[in-house]
């Protein structure tokens, strides 16, 4: 295709390719991209070799303008290469004799260049040297401070070694070698660390005793108390004076410290050794009880315990960050659990008095010792005060026994004094409430025997006994108080009440010792008061005090006076009882006897003596003996008479028994026992004096026109009826009395009687609810 069939647009653009194919220093490919895309091979051909074409005229041209310039450079070339031959000559000639001269030079420049080499190579060795002397010299260093179990210079040296000297001479292999046996010789400085804390632990474990002993003795001192503990601390050591750093090393713990401090590990070491403690202290505060255990048992229980916790107090004001107060409250909580066991395992021990006062007096020490190591030790005195209770309850068990040995020891007879000293001696705190009115002059007879100022003394004993332990136990004077009166409160209700009682119910005892029991019960309350007055005066709270308590069981005197009133009824009734066994009523007797029976005589003989010896008694409790025994030999009586087993009666034996009832109504008008009522003891033979009198005077009219069901006094008419029955022969139904008090026949009495008897028969049908004997002999009781 020729130009001229181009049309201008393509011709335009396939020059404009051509320019850019010029001025491109890049890559060509877009532009042969797009001459073939556009299909434009041939016309770029064909433009592509006019533009040839074109610059080769252009260069034509150009030359044909330089060429007489390029002629002239030609020849002065020319000539300078003959002029350069020359040179070359020269300077060869100059070499040749340059060599020639430079021989010795060149060796000698080699040997400086050998000797120069050697001198860099000595200053190199010099300079590494002096790098490798100070690494070998704390290498050295190192050994020996290890060979010395100087473990913590050694530590420090390590770490100097691998963070300053070792870095520098890293490319050496001795270097290199050190670097690796670095992490083994700190692991093997922390394996003897760790033996050396294993040491220290089982150290401190042997003189935690010690230490913790001296501690109670420095508290002791400083508090300067009056607790007696020469007998439970042993004697007192001559270093009292001395600290725990005085007894023990805590070198090595520091040393442990400061070795895992260095290393980083100060928290792992602190971890570890409070992981230690708390198993040592698992082994410390378990108490094991023993078969016997003595109070140095306990003591040394207690010291081990205080050692333990002046150790970690030590720790933690001598070092930062190995112990806290965190771990020490968490070992003291655990150690007042352990305490709290011990406590009832107390309780459940069976201990004396003077060993549990003992444990408290070195329990208050191990409270005021740990008290001054910042130990809060609230709950140990909550814990005395359990104990407390336990030593009551010891103390109650041994009273008990003395109570019971000054009753055996007692005569039950009245006191006889002959001096004042003496009756001071005796009653102790209360010869002050005595009645000095009944003490005339000396000697004189107390209505007490000497169990009374002996029950007072034992009180005493109990009382500072019991406030023997209620001291130091970080109580108010209130407070103190409270526990001895409660103590107090026990001992009277529970062991003085309940002995006092067993007492009274033996039977072995006698009317009259029962009797003096009664009586020294009586002055045990008038003058129990004295022993408000004993309390506050051993405890500083006065008896006025709103906040002080009675001591309430003093009301239990009332149930031993009220036991004694029973008990005295009882002896009474059996005695009686016993006299009654000797009564041999012959119902069919016709001898006549104007005298009471020999048992009632002897009978009421001996009531009247024994009522005489109820004058120091209280007079409800005499009177109501009197009015008892009263009452159950009219019963008896009664019960006698009234027994259906009769079946015969004379009139003799009517008399007789007559005799007996008038007897008895004598004795009850003669007033045995002053200010009792002669109505109250004949009121209850009122019922077979009724009876005796009307079958005596045959008054049965009155008898059946007022009888009355509800008359609980009145005999009933079945039982009047056979009564009545026991006066007839029983053969041809015969009035059986040989004389009566109506004037007529036998006949005549006869059919009265059997008429009598109808009636009552009658009277008894018609009566609903009438008394049988039985019942009657009930009401009789009531």
């Amino acid at each position: 295709m020729t130009g001229d069939e181009m049309t201008d647009t393509v011709k335009t653009h396939i020059n404009h390719l051509l320019s850019e194919l010029e001025s491109s220093e890049t890559q060509i490919t877009p532009t042969v991209h797009a001459i073939y895309e556009g299909g434009f091979e041939q016309q770029f051909s064909d433009c592509l070799t006019e533009r040839i074409s074109s610059l080769d005229k252009d260069i034509e041209v150009m030359c044909s303008y330089h060429y007489q310039g390029f002629i002239d450079c030609v020849n002065e070339l020319l000539k300078v290469q003959t002029m350069v031959k020359e040179l070359q000559s020269d300077i060869c000639d100059f070499d040749d004799m340059l060599h020639a001269n430079s021989t010795e030079i060149l060796e000698s420049h080699e040997s400086l260049i050998s000797q120069r080499l050697e001198l860099k190579n000595m200053a190199l060795t010099i300079q590494a040297i002096k790098l490798c002397i100070p690494v070998l010299d704390m290498y050295q260093k190192l050994q020996e401070e290890l060979h010395n179990k100087n473990y913590y210079s050694a530590i420090k040296i390590l770490g100097h070694l691998e963070h300053t000297y070792l870095p520098p001479i890293a490319s050496y292999s001795f270097a290199s070698i050190m670097s690796q046996q670095i992490p083994k010789t700190r692991q093997t400085i922390k394996e003897i660390s760790r033996c050396d804390l294993k040491d220290f632990l089982k150290t401190i474990r042997e003189k935690s005793l010690e230490i913790g002993l001296n501690a109670m003795w420095q508290s002791h001192q400083i508090m300067n108390t009056d607790i007696p503990i020469e007998h439970i601390l042993g004697r007192r050591q001559k270093n009292i004076e001395d600290g725990p750093l005085d007894f023990l090393n805590f070198a090595p713990i520091y040393r442990c410290l400061h070795i895992y401090s260095i290393i980083g590990e100060k928290e792992a070491f602190a971890r570890e050794y409070l992981s230690d403690r708390r198993k040592q202290a698992d082994l410390t505060f378990k108490f094991v009880p023993k078969a016997t255990d003595t109070i140095q048992d306990n003591r040394d229980y207690f010291c081990k315990i205080v050692g333990f916790f002046v150790i970690e107090n030590t720790l933690l004001h001598t070092t930062q960050g190995l112990v806290t107060h965190t771990s020490v409250d968490e070992l003291w909580s655990l150690a007042l659990s352990c305490l709290g066991d011990l406590d009832q395992q107390l309780l459940n021990k069976e201990d004396k008095p003077q060993q549990l006062l003992d444990l408290k007096l070195l329990l208050v020490l191990f409270c005021q010792t740990l008290g001054g190591y910042e130990l809060n030790v609230s709950k140990l005195y909550r814990l005395l005060i359990n104990l407390y209770q336990k030593y009551c309850d010891s103390l109650q068990s041994q009273w008990k026994r003395k109570f019971k040995e000054v009753f055996g020891k007692d005569n039950y007879s009245p006191l006889t004094v002959d001096s004042d000293l003496q009756l001071q001696q005796l009653m102790g705190c209360a010869y002050h409430v005595l009645d000095k009115a009944d003490i005339a002059k000396f000697p004189v007879n107390l209505p007490f025997s000497k169990l009374v100022p002996d029950i007072f003394t034992l009180m005493e004993e109990y009382i500072e006994a019991s406030l023997q332990f209620a001291t130091h136990l970080d109580l108010s004077q209130t407070e103190v108080d409270d526990l001895v009166r409660k103590s107090t409160n026990e001992l009277l209700t529970k062991t003085l009440n309940s002995c006092l009682i067993e007492l009274i119910k033996e039977r072995k005892l006698v009317l009259s010792q029962i009797v003096q029991i009664s009586i020294n019960t009586s002055y045990l309350q008038r003058y129990s008061h004295c022993m408000e007055t004993f309390v506050s005066s051993k405890t500083g709270c006065t008896v006025t005090s709103t906040q002080a308590k009675d001591l309430y069981g003093l009301k239990m005197f009332d149930n031993v006076k009220e036991e004694a009133k029973r008990q005295i009824h009882v002896k009474l009734t059996e005695k009686i009882d016993e006299f009654f066994e000797l009564s041999r009523y012959n119902w069919t007797t016709t001898e006549v006897r104007e005298y009471p029976s020999d048992y009632m005589t002897d009978m009421l003989t001996y009531l009247y003596n024994k009522f005489k010896t109820f004058t120091q008694l209280e007079q409800s409790v005499a009177c109501g003996a009197c009015e008892e025994a009263g009452k159950h030999i009219a019963n008896k009586l009664t019960e006698i008479f009234l027994d259906p087993s009769i079946t015969q009666m004379s009139r003799t034996a009517l008399d007789i028994l007559d005799q007996d009832v008038t007897a008895y109504e004598g004795f009850s008008l003669d007033e045995p026992v002053k200010g009792v009522k002669n109505i109250n003891l004949l009121i209850p033979i009122q019922l077979l004096r009724n009876i005796i009198n009307m079958i005596k005077f045959s008054d049965f009219d009155k008898y059946i026109a007022e009888y009355s069901p509800r008359n609980s006094q009145a005999v009933s008419p079945d039982t009047l009826a056979r009564i009545l029955e026991r006066f007839l022969d029983k053969d041809n139904k015969k009035f059986s009395f040989k004389s009566f008090s109506m004037n007529k026949g036998d006949k005549e009495l006869h059919q009265l009687l059997e008429t009598v008897i109808k009636k009552l028969k009658t009277l008894e049908t018609t009566t609903p609810g009438a008394s049988t004997p039985t019942m009657m002999i009930r009401k009789l009781t009531r």
